[in-house]
């Protein structure tokens, strides 16, 4: 029998750690009006050391969302709001920049945070 991945594992890991999220569908769906839908934001920092001994850090901004909580996949260059991360704090409007899907429900969304200029 088949392990049904997005059922077994991924309901209950967001059902516990997903915040609302407001997605606008500037790619994906052209036209069509911004939708409410879930995912879990997070961040990786990764430090690299030169050969003079300095340390270069950079970080990665990443929301995994679940396939089947969307009809159509946000696609690269949709945006997304998130209005309140876990610990209650606006994390603003970011622009999704690559996604990769694991195989097993669930796709990370790798973002960048969407500035406008003031004029």
């Amino acid at each position: 029998m088949a392990v049904n991945l997005d059922i077994l594992l991924q309901s209950p890991i967001f059902d516990f750690w997903a915040v609302p999220i407001t997605f606008l569908p500037y790619a994906s769906q052209p036209g069509a009006g911004s939708y409410l839908g879930r995912g879990i934001p997070n961040r990786y920092v990764a430090d690299v050391t030169a050969l003079d001994g300095s340390i270069y850090t950079d970080e990665r901004y990443i929301c995994d969302i679940r396939e089947s909580e969307f009809a159509v996949m946000p696609a690269q260059n949709d945006h997304l709001v998130i209005s309140q991360d876990c610990n209650g704090v606006d994390q603003g409007e970011w622009q999704i920049v690559d996604k990769s899907s694991n195989g097993g429900g669930q796709t990370m969304l790798t973002l960048r945070r969407y500035e406008t200029i003031m004029s």
